[in-house]
């Protein structure tokens, strides 16, 4: 049974006496608690004590300076190693006690058990500052510093957690049995990996970092050889979030039926005249209020307003174009007229630092006196595509809206938000937020009103960096296992550098990319690559069917994509369908020998549709078969347009996920927007095509396992 309160005390009284380092001795005394293999040690003070504990211990020792001032004991020749005799424990004890003692404050010497070798693993403890408290497990040596051949997860862990880190290892064979090796047990692993987990949810308010490196694991045991804790500045009690997604008032974002517009102007080239025009002129139905201190009567044909304070009609929502220094003013007049919902277009807040950051900051105190919701500053606001309730800056001559549909989409960048809504035209959208510096609405609220909204079947994200990450990701899961929605993300800034430049320009952390892609994994969140793959993914997941699993059959008239394609299906988690003898039996009676049958299916340059027919309706047919996916050189002559209607028969019917792939010019193009006014999906590179597969399948079973 752990002694919470005696490792708490330890801890306390580090922070009392100003201490950074816990040094080793009482570090492996408090993973003792934990039930966490260490070897066998003892602290020695002098000569005397060393060979009396060395004999107690038995040879080969490892020798270890021991002291707070000392974080790397290699570096000042504080480790002997292979220590077989009292003499040699004695030499190492005078050598590191004498020499180090006169520089540091050495509190004497650990003696510990050489263990033997076997394969070495690094575990990590860190607090990630979007996460809290986060764990890493890699291989050892060359795994770790050449490869960086890590796993994380957010803390607390559970069994599954453990397994997957496991399992993402590139050298994960060196723990299953390489070679002839014995395989290490994996559920000793597992429980050493859960221990240390909880060690580093239990003690998070104060580290910064914890080491165990190496941690050396046989097929039965396993020892920590060397433990590492950093603590961190100053307690910190609240480094677990604990905070809930916020709905309230959400809803009235999309479905207002009145807008006051602050900034409002008659002038072209200003923001504040481009939204108008969008609000005014276009399809959205509710009522709206220009305002602007000008004091112009009317503008573009509607009445206008000097001050949001003339208006004496109901205001649902308020969106500001103005300078972010008017803001705080403005906000204290949304509060007595009881306006919840306000829009903040403006930049130039926190992402530029100083008293510009000051002003965001009285905007996110006034959100939570007043109780109004806040989307932005520093975006383009939101899109209804039910209602056409759109705030955004951009013409409709420059800027294609999309149609009503099901896929939600949140972008904290202004750009790419204006990117999908045009992107998302044939498939449609449901909603669009982009909202860039979340004083007040962040992500984690948008996806939880998104998981009730009936319009969304699936919820796409362009992060840059995270708000709050541990409230985002435990939303997502609950989302994803309550709602059974689907979320896909892009994560940007994922290199030191794109972090730096991540912040720069919205005024958030981008953060490490391993830890948020160990997080969205462990949630049931799908990571993609790029835009492209976000677009193609979403694109899948609004349009097909859930597939049963992850087994693709293909068909094709020009083979080179497809082998393409199979090069990527591992890293993507697909596999090629095994095809049941019934349909290897119809496919050769059924084609001429030219044609290569199995999967994939070369139907070879001759092909015509009802060749392409046979091929897909065997594989939908087929007991074996997940996802079809037919590649097209369009620009073949045998290849009659009615392939259209076929594929778009068999779309309707529902019963298996197609996703088509094909490349070329002005006709392939053509028969593309052909068969997506049909709602079959068409992909024109073979990593998109690929993707859209892997995360129709990764979708699958993440819905199988909340069954």
């Amino acid at each position: 049974m752990t002694d919470q309160n005696k490792i708490k005390s330890i801890f306390e009284d580090s922070f009392k006496n100003k201490t950074k380092v816990i040094t080793e001795e009482i570090a492996k005394g408090i993973l003792s608690e934990y039930n966490i293999s260490v070897p066998r040690f003892a602290l020695v003070k002098d000569v005397g004590s060393t060979v009396t504990e060395a004999r107690k211990l038995g040879f080969p020792l490892v020798a270890k300076i021991v002291s707070p001032q000392i974080l790397h004991k290699t570096d000042v020749g504080g480790v002997k190693i292979d220590l077989k005799d009292e003499e040699s424990v004695k030499s190492a004890f005078n050598d590191m006690y004498d020499r180090l003692s006169k520089d540091y404050d050495v509190k004497g010497v650990l003696l510990e058990k050489m263990v033997p070798k076997g394969v070495e693993m690094i575990v990590g403890l860190q607090n990630d500052p979007q996460f809290g408290p986060v764990m890493m497990v890699g291989l050892g040596g060359i795994f770790t510093e050449l490869f960086k051949d890590v796993s994380f997860r957010v803390l607390p862990l559970t069994k599954e957690d453990a397994i997957q880190m496991i399992e993402e290892l590139q050298g994960k064979m060196l723990l299953k049995g390489y070679r002839g090796s014995d395989p290490i047990d994996m559920e000793m692993l597992t429980t050493a990996l859960l221990n240390i987990g909880k060690l580093g949810y239990d003690i998070s308010p104060y580290y910064e970092s914890i080491d165990f490196n190496p941690m050396i694991v046989y097929p039965d045991s396993y020892f920590v050889a060397d433990a590492k804790i950093i603590l961190s500045e100053r307690p910190k009690y609240d480094v677990v979030s604990k905070t809930e997604p916020n709905s309230t008032n959400i809803d009235l974002f999309f479905n207002a039926k009145s807008v006051a517009l602050i900034g409002a102007s008659p002038e072209i080239g200003k923001i504040g005249n481009s939204v108008l025009e969008t609000l005014v002129k276009h399809d959205y139905k509710g009522k709206v209020y220009p305002v602007n201190a000008k004091g112009y009567p009317e503008i573009m044909g509607v009445p206008a307003y000097k001050s949001l304070n003339d208006i004496k009609d109901p205001i649902d929502v308020v969106v500001v174009t103005v300078d972010l220094k008017f803001v705080p003013d403005l906000l204290k007049i949304c509060g007595d007229k009881s306006i919840h919902n306000v829009v903040i277009i403006s930049g130039g807040g926190k992402e530029l630092g100083g008293e510009r950051a000051v002003i965001e900051q009285q905007v996110k105190e006034l959100s939570s006196q007043l109780n109004i919701r806040i989307i932005g500053p520093n975006c383009i606001g939101m899109f209804n595509g039910e209602n056409r309730l759109d705030c955004a800056f951009q013409g409709h001559e420059r800027m294609l809206r999309p149609k009503n549909g099901n896929v939600a989409f949140l972008s904290q960048s202004g750009t790419i938000g204006i990117a999908f809504m045009e992107h998302s035209f044939p498939f449609g959208m449901s909603k669009m937020v982009s909202y860039g510096n979340r004083s007040d609405v962040d992500e984690a609220d948008m996806i939880w009103y998104l998981s009730e909204d009936p319009q969304t079947k699936v919820i796409g994200l362009y992060v840059e960096g995270l708000g709050d990450g541990r409230k985002f990701v435990n939303t997502a899961k609950k989302v994803i296992s309550d709602r059974n929605k689907p979320i896909i993300v892009f994560k940007n800034g994922r290199t030191t550098r794109g972090a730096k430049q991540a912040a720069s320009h919205t005024g958030s952390l981008g953060g490490t990319y391993s830890v948020v892609k160990g997080a969205f994994s462990q949630n049931g969140i799908i990571s993609v690559d790029s835009y492209d793959e976000l677009t193609a993914s979403l694109k899948a997941l609004s349009w097909q069917p859930v597939p049963n699993g992850n087994r693709v059959a293909m068909v094709t008239n020009g083979a080179g994509p497809i082998i393409a394609a199979i090069d990527q299906f591992e890293r993507m988690g697909l596999q090629v369908a095994n095809l049941s003898e019934e349909s290897m039996k119809s496919f050769k009676s059924h084609y001429p020998a030219t044609y290569v049958i199995g999967n994939p299916c070369d139907v070879t340059g001759s092909a015509n549709a009802d060749d392409y027919k046979f091929a897909i309706q065997t594989f939908m047919d087929d007991p074996n078969v997940d996802i079809v996916m037919p590649w097209f050189v369009f620009q073949d002559d045998p290849l009659e347009e009615k392939i259209v209607d076929i594929l778009a028969e068999f779309n309707k019917e529902g019963k298996k996920p197609i996703l088509v792939g094909a490349l070329g010019g002005p006709f392939t193009q053509k028969m593309a927007n052909r068969l997506e006014e049909n709602n079959v999906p068409v992909y024109q590179s073979v990593n998109t095509w690929s993707i859209a597969a892997s995360s129709l399948a990764k979708w699958s079973a993440l819905s199988k396992s909340q069954e």
